[in-house]
């Protein structure tokens, strides 16, 4: 189930975890791999398929607020319509909140946070009324429930104890697209230090904390008042929270400000960055952190679970609140000649994510 996927293929993380994950499955030999889209992205995201338009099904064009509605309530009484040459489909796998009711197949479902239960007013209010409901619904009906970490896993459990035998963890991978990207130079940052958060805006990303350490850095270090934070991520899509030093920073030129930045031009900003920040009180995984190693980038993350659980002691790890100790770390990493960890070797592979998805989904011998 991939309608959220634009035509470009490319926004936030889980368009990146769906897009990756469908192209590791259309590699195996023992997968006929399908996809559902919207209309508008039906016929570009056919590449992902081998180019092979029978397999792929659009959704009906509709209004954002109605896919929702129709891919839990409408689409299991369409999937006849829909399956295979051979016959029905095998597994139905929502990567994003939803898997559709009454399916008739076996269903699985990608569980990336729990943060629509755990902090629902970073949402716009039409999302908390048409998700809350049927993701927990779409919870307790999948047969099989894949999270993107231990940490996601528990707070899962935290509010749905009877699914612990259908919840297994498929750690993420950074994408290949990403790592094979020829480093192009982001020129508003290109010859100076600069410090790197990768994410939206939404408040439980914590940018506020970042933003007002980086001011005390400056502020307290002339030999660093060059420095710059860029804040590279999706357009807005809610509510968002820079805390108090954002205006001053961004009219001083202290902080730089990046949407829709390609492949290219991110893998540079990892490998050129003084320090990448990772301040956020709550995620589901944390795929920066992850990028940031996998490209040998200095990295300090905030204490909670899932930063902590992809980062291990490879990242600095700091009380999401604390201002003066992001402060410290940040004069820290620039610093003349502060050290910088090597890429890592074998960083994870998307083939490794899908075999382990399909061993999560198929039903037991």
């Amino acid at each position: 189930m991939a309608s959220h996927v634009p035509a470009s293929g490319r926004l936030g993380g889980i368009v990146r975890y769906t897009v990756e994950l469908a192209k590791a499955l259309e590699r195996r030999d023992d997968v006929e791999l399908h996809l559902l889209t919207s209309a508008a992205a039906a016929q570009p995201l056919a590449a992902l398929v081998g180019g092979d338009a029978s397999r792929v099904h659009a959704a009906p064009a509709a209004a954002d607020t109605a896919l929702p509605a129709w891919e839990r309530w409408v689409l299991g009484t369409r999937l006849g319509g829909l399956g295979p040459a051979g016959g029905a489909f095998d597994v139905v796998h929502g990567v994003k909140h939803l898997v559709p009711r009454a399916a008739g197949v076996r269903t699985a479902l990608t569980v990336h946070d729990m943060v629509l239960a755990d902090r629902p007013q970073d949402f716009p209010l039409a999302k908390r009324v048409l998700l809350q409901r049927p993701y927990a619904a779409s919870i307790r009906q999948a047969d099989a429930l894949v999270c993107v970490s231990e940490a996601t896993r528990a707070a899962l459990l935290a509010h749905h104890p009877q699914v612990a035998d259908r919840a297994a963890v498929v750690l993420s991978a950074t994408s290949p697209a990403l790592l094979g990207a020829p480093a192009a130079p982001v020129p508003q940052l290109a010859g100076r230090r600069f410090g790197l958060v990768v994410g939206d805006s939404s408040p439980r990303k914590n940018l506020a904390t970042a933003v007002s350490a980086w001011a005390r850095a400056v502020d307290t270090h002339p030999e660093h008042a060059d420095a710059a934070l860029a804040l590279v991520g999706p357009p807005p899509w809610g509510e968002e929270a820079y805390g108090p030093d954002h205006a001053r920073l961004v009219a001083s030129g202290h902080l730089v400000q990046l949407q829709g930045v390609d492949d290219g031009a991110l893998r540079w900003c990892y490998e050129n960055a003084a320090v990448v920040l990772a301040p956020s009180l709550v995620e589901g995984y944390g795929l920066p952190a992850q990028e940031a190693l996998d490209l040998g980038a200095p990295l300090v993350t905030s204490l909670d679970p899932a930063l902590v659980e992809v980062s291990g002691g490879a990242a600095r790890h700091v009380a999401a609140t604390d201002v003066g100790a992001w402060a410290d770390a940040v004069v820290e990493h620039l610093a003349p000649g502060a050290p910088r960890p090597a890429p890592r070797a074998h960083p994870r592979t998307w083939d490794a994510v899908a075999a382990e998805t399909v061993r999560a989904v198929l039903p037991p011998p």
